[in-house]
């Protein structure tokens, strides 16, 4: 039994979960598991930024076996203990939202996904790490460090939401909560060969994500928040507990999770090589290849496409929410935060375009806000007519598998060719995040160097669900998640 438990951090939460409920093992022993793990691997990752103390975690630990002994389940997370993205509050630990005048921040109340990974039996063991000012796709900050990548400590996880990819990768949990505006879930789930969804925009809630004690709730528009996980199952099972059901919150739709469903009929798929004409990795391009000539042999019909729409101006907008949002919670005058977020993105990333979008987001006057939106709203409706035609649309996450650490805004070579650090990136998910629709990631391999890689899965707004039924069957062309040999 021993060694059996010994597995249990890399099996799936479903896995784990069928365990604790059919009480093959105490939801204790699970606990100590895994902070027995997190102690001894973490100094290594770097992906827990806060934790809960020993007795308190094994005291709610005991308090739920000791309900599950009496027939009561408080819900499909029952006993599964779980860590959550920096940037969701939680009520005792540590949320720096990536702020460096936030770094000792204690939260005061839950997030309200928090709350609903609670209210379901979830125990939430602490917090994972996210970069400076939550902008990267690296993780690191000068007050929790750096987070390396568990498949090769000299590479990144990426970021925003590399600590939770990292997390789950290195097994200190079996599910996550992150989010993504501009690849923060998608290209973490890429690097570090695990699953996540960005799911359709305001389908979930954002409040007490990166929310600043007096200040405005920001994250309205454009950041959408999702699980991360080792499988797709898994995915299905933990936005069934986000997903609003019964109270209803004002700013989210109500639309019914299970409104969508595939059956299993044949798929017409759109595919791109790349996007924006830029370089991608020959052998991460090669393991797409395969995958995709799996699809059409098992019956599915495929296109090369992409759906038609103003590249620069999506890249431009998502600068200018990115901006109109941080000087929302931002604790200076707009005038110096746009100074300050100009310089710090023109100097650090190299990139004028992303830049001047950021900052002219602050401070911006209420036209041309509802100018931005007008525009984002015709992005948007160009990808919901490219669905029309379409289920799904896979294309690369990024030009590249995890790179080595460095210095942001350093060029990357791909193929022989110099990609900017930023284009390497945000050009695959700065651009598509203008949809609003819902993205699948799933890993589809390793390259010879032993880096996992994954695609990006879009799909039609509000049919998550489908998406994720997609996905899974996608997920039999593929070895999935695979246990990292940390060197």
């Amino acid at each position: 039994m021993l060694d059996e438990n010994s597995q249990l951090p890399f099996l799936s939460a479903v896995e784990i979960l069928a365990k604790i409920h059919s009480k093959k093992i105490s939801i204790e022993e699970v606990v100590k598991i895994f902070l027995a793990r997190i102690k001894k691997y973490n100094p290594v990752i770097n992906a827990i930024t806060d934790i809960r103390t020993d007795e308190d975690l094994l005291e709610e630990a005991r308090e739920k076996d000791r309900l599950l002994a009496e027939g009561m389940i408080l819900g499909d997370l029952h006993g599964l203990p779980m860590t959550v993205k920096d940037g969701f509050n939680v009520i005792g630990l540590k949320t720096s939202n990536g702020h460096p005048s936030y770094r000792n921040n204690i939260a005061t109340e839950d997030a309200e996904l928090v709350k609903r990974l609670k209210n379901s039996g979830a125990i939430i063991m602490g917090k994972t790490n996210l970069p400076l000012f939550s902008i990267d796709w690296q993780s690191t900050n000068f007050w929790f460090g750096q987070t390396n990548n568990p498949y090769d400590i000299n590479r990144v996880p990426g970021g925003s939401s590399g600590g939770s990819a990292a997390a789950l990768a290195m097994g200190f949990t079996p599910l996550e909560l992150g989010s993504d505006a501009g690849g923060s879930i998608r290209v973490p789930s890429h690097f570090c060969g695990i699953c996540g969804i960005r799911t359709t925009e305001q389908a979930l809630s954002n409040r007490g994500q990166f929310k600043f004690h007096g200040k405005a709730q920001g994250q309205r528009m454009v950041t959408t928040s999702g699980p991360m996980a080792k499988n797709v199952d898994d995915l299905l099972l933990a936005l069934n507990v986000l997903w609003t059901k019964g109270k209803l919150l004002s700013e989210i739709p109500p639309v019914d999770f299970h409104s969508s469903s595939w059956e299993g009929e044949q798929l017409k798929i759109a595919y791109s090589s790349t996007l924006y004409n830029l370089e991608v990795d020959l052998e991460y391009q090669s393991l797409i290849t395969a995958f995709l000539n799996e699809l059409k042999l098992d019956g599915n019909i495929l296109q090369e496409d992409k759906p038609i729409y103003d590249a620069d101006k999506a890249y431009d907008l998502n600068g200018v929410f990115m901006g109109h949002e941080i000087d929302a919670s931002s604790p200076t005058p707009s005038f110096l935060t746009k100074i300050f977020i100009y310089f710090f993105i023109l100097i650090k990333y190299r990139d004028h375009a992303w830049a001047k979008g950021a900052s002219k987001g602050i401070g911006i006057s209420s036209a041309d806000f509802m100018k931005a939106l007008d525009e984002k709203d015709s992005i948007a409706d160009s990808f919901s007519g490219f669905f029309e035609k379409y289920d799904v649309w896979i294309t690369p996450v990024a030009s590249i598998p995890a790179f080595k650490h460095q210095k942001a805004g350093k060029p990357f070579l791909v193929n022989g060719k110099k990609v900017k650090y930023t284009d390497a990136m945000g050009r695959f998910s700065f651009d598509t995040a203008m949809g609003g629709h819902p993205v699948v990631v799933i890993p589809i391999g390793q390259t010879k160097e032993g880096l996992p890689v994954g695609i990006s899965i879009h799909g039609k707004k509000w049919t998550d669900k489908r998406l994720l039924q997609i996905a899974r069957y996608f997920e039999k062309f593929t070895d999935g998640f695979k246990k990292p040999q940390l060197k």
